[in-house]
């Protein structure tokens, strides 16, 4: 019985390996370039119109057909398949013996530029599934790029304003939606930018295996993934705080300019390069706004608390806020972030911001600031008491801001230890906290509100000064 059992096994293995024997060679015989070799002689007999093609046709041999780009360090053979590509007369033809759209090849002919320079894909292939490289079980890092982004291949050689002249603007609209959307607020692109995301200026260039594609739905590959992305960051990274809004044909747009940022250089002869091939920051401080700013605080106008940072985000440009807040303390706070928060430092060492930039920024942000002045408070004319003002603190304060004034996740209130506040003015701080911000979670606690009297805000303020000093 046992041996039984061991024949039939070994029975099993050999008619295995027969069968793979039988479509290995069948592969050699008959390999599916050839296929489309025979399908492209016998068409171009049919088609042909006069005995000199029919005869160059009949004539034909099958072989790879293999370009050679050594300034580009490439070898492509994707004309084994697709042999019609510079051929009239497979205009009509199907894929892959058609005819290459367009009149591209006329200044791209493929002997100097090949297929995967533009098309991407692994050139050295000689059948589809290897040579695109698009399925789930095939594994290459650049598999070909679905025509609805294959304008993120043009900008290795030409500029936005050219492609935007030639009626190829898919590239120069996602640049223009990419700084609109404020990404470059979370994003360094060419060392400009915040640093809550990873940095753009090679992730075209980036493989499969840089990218979580666990929850990518279709082929895993990095189209799909950046287009999933725009449309639903944290559905492909949970604990992403990716905050983005825009239309289903907006993703196709982004994704198109996001992977055009790729590593390396075309080599000068192939460049038509006249502008700029990233999207440089303007002077002006609404477009500013709108490319730093404008991801996180919106319009600007009102406060909201936002369930991804788990925080309110004040209203910077409300009249509330502009009345007690000066250019001084603005200033501060976009030159050096907020501690604790998703506030990033926008000055020139950190988020690459130049000081005219800022103060344009500056500019527009505080536009509609009223002309009537708060009430002054004359902190300078209270001789204050620290440990009251500590009592006071954990009585009123410590609920929203932390025992320890951490603030941040967790609490409603801002981290009073960082620098911010700690270079603030006292007597903006004591107005701050006697008027409080309207529709924010921050009451008025003065006579007005919680019933402080001047002494007792005093008080809290100093010791909300001291506090960058406890540990």
């Amino acid at each position: 019985m046992r041996n039984r059992f061991f024949l039939w096994i070994l029975f099993l293995s050999g008619a295995v390996l027969f069968v793979f024997t039988l479509i290995a060679a069948y592969r050699e015989i008959a390999p599916e370039w050839k296929r489309y070799q025979a399908q492209y002689k016998e068409q171009i007999i049919k088609l042909a119109k006069d005995d000199a093609t029919k005869k160059k046709a009949k004539e034909l041999v099958p072989a790879v057909q293999q370009i050679y780009l050594g300034t580009l360090n490439r070898i492509d053979r994707c004309m084994s398949c697709h042999m019609g590509v510079e051929n009239p007369m497979m205009a009509n033809a199907k894929l892959p013996l058609k005819q290459h759209s367009g009149d591209y090849l006329k200044n791209h002919p493929p002997d100097k530029f090949g297929c995967t320079v533009c098309h991407y894909g692994q050139g050295r292939a000689t059948n589809k599934k290897e040579a695109h490289a698009a399925t789930r079980d095939t594994h290459w890092d650049f598999p070909t790029i679905p025509l609805k982004y294959i304008q993120s291949s043009c900008t290795q050689c030409h500029d936005y304003e050219m492609l935007s002249a030639k009626g190829y603007d898919n590239i120069a609209k996602g640049a223009k939606l990419f700084m609109e959307k404020g990404c470059r607020g979370c994003h360094k692109l060419n060392g400009i930018g915040g640093a809550l995301g990873k940095k753009l200026d090679v992730v075209g260039s980036q493989p499969i295996a840089y990218f979580p594609m666990r929850f990518v739905e279709g082929d895993r590959n990095t189209y799909n993934w950046h287009k999933q992305h725009f449309t639903d960051p944290r559905a492909l990274v949970p604990e992403s705080e990716m905050k983005i809004n825009v239309k289903p044909e907006e993703t196709d747009l982004l994704a198109t300019y996001v992977l055009s940022l790729r590593a390396g250089e075309m080599p000068k002869d192939y460049r038509r390069i006249k502008g700029t091939q990233t999207v440089e920051k303007p002077d002006e401080g609404e477009a500013l706004y709108r490319m730093f700013c404008i991801a996180c605080h919106t319009t600007g106008k009102d406060s909201y608390f936002d369930e991804i940072f788990n925080r309110t985000i004040p209203a910077i440009m409300k009249p509330a806020f502009l009345k007690t807040a000066d250019e001084k303390y603005i200033k501060k706070v976009v030159e050096d972030g907020r501690a604790g928060t998703q506030m990033t430092s926008w000055k020139a060492t950190a988020g690459g911001l130049t000081g005219v930039e800022i103060n344009n920024l500056i500019a527009y942000i505080t536009k509609d600031r009223p002309s009537a002045k708060p009430e002054r408070f004359d902190f300078a004319g209270f001789k204050t008491d620290l440990k009251r003002g500590e009592e006071l603190y954990n009585i009123r304060c410590a609920l929203c801001h932390g025992k320890k004034g951490q603030g941040g996740e967790g609490f409603l209130g801002l981290n009073l230890r960082n620098p911010v506040v700690q270079g603030a003015d006292p007597e903006f701080l004591a107005i701050t906290v006697r008027d409080g911000r309207s529709e924010t979670s921050m009451p008025p606690f003065g006579k007005k509100g919680v019933g402080f009297t001047d002494r007792d805000i005093a008080d809290v303020v100093s010791y909300v000064k001291t506090m960058s000093k406890k540990k």
